[in-house]
C-alpha cells in the first residue's frame, strides 16, 4: 500500500532521470563531433591549397565540416582551396558583422565583412570574404581599395550563409546586407546568379597584414569555435544525480508517513 503512494512520483522521476540522461549523452556525442572537425580544421590548415577553377567551382559540392574524404567534386566545409580571377570591386558587399573580442585577435567590434566577386578566367564567379572592415560605430561602410588584375586568392571554403533566426532580413532598399549568401549578394549587384558559385570564400590573412579588410587568421577561427561540451555533459548528468537524490529523501519521507 505504501510502495502505491510512490507510483507516478517515481513514474515522474524516471521521465525525467531518461530526459537529463539523454541530455548528457548527447552533449558527451557533440563533443565527439566537434572534436573531430576541429582535429579537420588543423590538417586543412597544415595542408596545401587545392585549387578550383571555375568549371570546377561550379559543379563543387560542400560537405559538412569534419574528417570527410577531400575530392575535386566534394570538399568539407573549411578545406583549404586557392582560386584565382580578377576581382570586380565595383560590385563588392558590405555584409554586417560583430566580431566579438577574442584573446589573441586583433580584430573585434562592428563593420563589415568585405564581400567582392572574383570572376575567373572562363566567366564564373566566386564569393571572397576579403575580410573585416571596422566601421567605427556608425554603420556606414568605408572605401576599401580593391587590387586590380590577376589574384590568386588562398582561403577556407565556406557554405553559403542564409538568413539566421537572430539575424536581421537583409535590406536591398537600403544596401544593408546580413547574411552571406552568394545568390543573394549576386542579385543584389546585377550578377546572373547561374554563374555564380553557391559558396565563398575566407581569404587568408597575410601575416602581419592588418590593413581593413583583414582576412582571416585559421587559428584565430579555432579559437572561436567553442567546444565546452564535455561540462554541458557534466551539468546534465549532476541534475540527474540530483534528481535520484531528492527523490530518494523523498521517497524515504513519504514510506515513513502514516497511512
Amino acid at each position: 500500500m505504501r510502495l502505491q503512494r510512490l507510483l507516478w512520483p517515481g513514474f515522474a522521476t524516471l521521465v525525467a532521470l531518461a530526459i537529463l540522461l539523454s541530455l548528457g549523452f548527447w552533449q558527451l556525442q557533440r563533443r565527439n563531433e566537434k572534436t573531430q572537425v576541429l582535429a579537420a580544421l588543423e590538417r586543412s590548415i597544415s595542408a596545401g591549397p587545392m585549387k578550383v577553377d571555375g568549371a570546377g567551382a561550379a559543379r563543387l559540392r560542400v560537405l559538412p565540416a569534419g574528417p570527410l574524404a577531400t575530392t575535386v567534386d566534394a570538399m568539407p566545409e573549411l578545406t583549404r582551396i586557392e582560386v584565382r580571377g580578377r576581382m570586380l570591386p565595383a560590385r563588392s558587399v558590405p555584409v554586417r558583422a560583430t566580431l566579438p573580442a577574442n584573446k589573441g585577435s586583433p580584430v573585434s567590434g562592428i563593420g563589415f565583412f568585405w564581400m567582392t566577386p572574383l570572376e575567373t578566367d572562363d566567366g564564373f564567379v566566386i564569393f571572397v570574404n576579403r575580410g573585416f572592415v571596422a566601421s567605427g560605430g556608425d554603420w556606414r561602410a568605408p572605401s576599401v581599395p580593391t587590387p586590380e588584375g590577376p589574384q590568386t586568392v588562398i582561403g577556407l571554403l565556406r557554405a553559403a550563409e542564409g538568413p539566421r533566426p537572430f539575424t536581421p532580413a537583409d535590406n536591398p532598399a537600403k544596401g544593408e546586407y546580413f547574411s552571406r549568401e552568394p545568390n543573394l549578394l549576386a542579385k543584389a549587384v546585377g550578377l546572373d546568379p547561374v554563374k555564380v558559385a553557391p559558396f565563398f570564400v575566407d581569404a587568408e590573412r597575410i601575416p602581419g597584414a592588418l590593413t581593413p579588410p583583414v582576412g582571416v587568421e585559421a587559428r584565430e577561427m579555432i579559437a572561436r569555435i567553442p567546444n565546452n561540451h564535455l561540462q554541458y555533459a557534466v551539468t546534465w548528468f549532476a541534475f540527474a544525480a540530483t534528481l535520484i537524490g531528492v527523490f530518494g529523501f523523498f521517497a524515504r519521507a513519504r514510506l515513513r508517513e502514516t497511512p
